[in-house]
C-alpha cells in the first residue's frame, strides 16, 4: 500500500571482500544508479582500504552529478565478524588492524548522514531475501562460497544476528581432518573447502602434473588464483571440476545439518564465480538430501542465488534503508512516503 519515494535521497552501498570491493550508489528503492569495483588488500589496514573505497564512492558520485549531501545513508558489508550495535569489527582474523575499527565515525568525516555496518553474508541475504524474492519466503538460508563460506539467515522474515552479531558462521564447523584453519583450529569447513584451500589443493596438483592447464598458468603467473580454478571449469579441466566437486560435498554435509536443526523453506547459493554453480549445486543438494530427515527436505528448495554479485549490494542498501525507517520510527520524525 505504500512505498518509499524512490527520489527521496540515494544511498551509498558498499561490499567489501579481502581483495575487492563493489561500490555503488542507489535510490531509495535499492535499484542501483551506478557501480564499480575497486581493488583493495585487506591487510593493509582500515585507513588505507576505506580512503581506497572513499575515492570511488565520490567518482560515482561525481559521474551521477550528486552532491554528497544528496546521500541519505550508507551501508557497508565486510568480510568478518560485525557488533551490529556499535558496527565495529570484532576480532577479524583475516582483517589484521581491523579490529574494533569505528567504521562509522570514519564515514561521518565525509557525509552527513548515518552509516551502518555489517558482515558481508547478512547483506547478501537480505538482498535476496527483500529483492530477490520480493519476500515471498520467511525462513531461508544463504550460503556464500567464496574465499570464505558464510550463511545468512531469514527466520520468520528477519536477519537472524544472533546475540553478538556472529549468527551464520558455517565456516568453522568441524568436518574432520587435520587442515589446520586460520582460527587456530584443525578440521574447519573453510580450512577444506573454501577458496583459499582449494587453490592450494589446486598448487599442489599442478605441480604433481594432475592438469596441465593450471601448470601452464602455474608457470607463467608464479601463483593460482579462485578465478584461475573458475577458468579451468571453463575450459573443462577435470581437476578443477573434481576439486569444487569435492568442497561442495563438505559444505552439503553441513548444510544438511542445519536443515535438520532449522528446518528452511530455501537454501540460496552464491558463488564467486558462476561457473561454478551446477556443479557446487548438484553436489550440496546431493549431501543435503543423503543427510537430511525425511520432514525436513519435504517442501525445502535448494536455488542458485537470484541477485548473483549483485546481493550484496542491493542487500547493504536494504540493510540502510531498513535502519533509516526504524530510526526515523523511534525518532518520531516524519518519513517520506507516496
Amino acid at each position: 500500500m505504500y512505498a518509499f519515494n524512490p527520489d527521496a535521497g540515494y544511498l551509498v552501498s558498499i561490499d567489501m571482500d579481502t581483495e575487492n570491493a563493489k561500490v555503488a550508489i542507489t535510490d531509495f528503492d535499492c535499484n542501483i544508479k551506478a557501480h564499480s569495483n575497486c581493488l583493495i588488500d585487506i591487510n593493509d589496514g582500515p585507513e588505507k582500504v576505506l580512503d581506497r573505497i572513499k575515492e570511488a564512492v565520490f567518482e560515482l558520485l561525481a559521474e551521477l552529478r550528486l552532491d554528497p549531501d544528496a546521500v541519505k545513508g550508507i551501508g557497508v558489508g565486510i568480510p568478518g565478524p560485525v557488533e551490529f550495535a556499535s558496527g565495529m569489527p570484532i576480532s577479524p582474523t583475516i582483517m589484521p588492524g581491523w579490529d574494533r575499527y569505528p567504521i562509522k565515525e570514519y564515514w561521518a568525516r565525509y557525509f552527513n548522514c548515518p552509516s551502518y555496518i555489517d558482515n558481508d553474508v547478512n547483506i547478501m541475504a537480505l538482498g535476496e531475501y527483500a529483492k530477490g524474492l520480493k519476500f515471498q519466503a520467511n525462513n531461508v538460508i544463504y550460503i556464500k562460497t567464496a574465499a570464505g563460506i558464510g550463511a545468512g539467515i531469514i527466520c520468520d522474515g528477519n536477519l537472524y544476528r544472533g546475540s553478538n552479531g556472529s549468527a551464520g558462521d558455517i565456516g568453522h564447523f568441524d568436518v574432520g581432518g587435520d587442515v589446520i584453519c586460520w582460527c587456530g583450529n584443525r578440521g574447519c569447513l573453510e580450512a577444506s573447502a573454501g577458496g583459499k584451500a582449494i587453490v592450494a589443493k589446486a598448487r599442489e596438483s599442478a605441480l604433481a602434473g594432475k592438469s596441465e592447464f593450471l601448470l601452464g598458468i602455474l608457470e607463467k603467473k608464479g601463483e593460482l588464483h579462485l578465478e584461475d580454478i573458475a577458468l579451468g571449469m571453463q575450459r573443462q579441466d577435470s581437476l578443477c571440476a573434481e576439486l569444487i566437486r569435492e568442497s561442495s560435498v563438505l559444505i552439503g554435509r553441513v548444510i544438511a545439518s542445519i536443515v535438520n536443526f532449522f528446518n528452511p523453506e530455501l537454501i540460496l547459493v552464491g558463488a564467486s564465480y558462476s561457473e561454478f554453480d551446477d556443479t557446487l549445486l548438484a553436489a550440496i543438494r546431493q549431501g543435503v538430501y543423503q543427510r537430511s530427515l525425511p520432514l525436513s527436505t519435504r517442501n525445502l528448495s535448494i536455488q542458485k542465488s537470484i541477485l548473483g554479485n549483485q546481493a550484496g549490494l542491493i542487500g547493504a542498501a536494504y540493510m540502510t534503508l531498513e535502519q533509516l525507517i526504524l530510526n526515523s520510527i523511534n525518532d518520531q520524525e516524519d518519513v517520506a512516503i507516496l
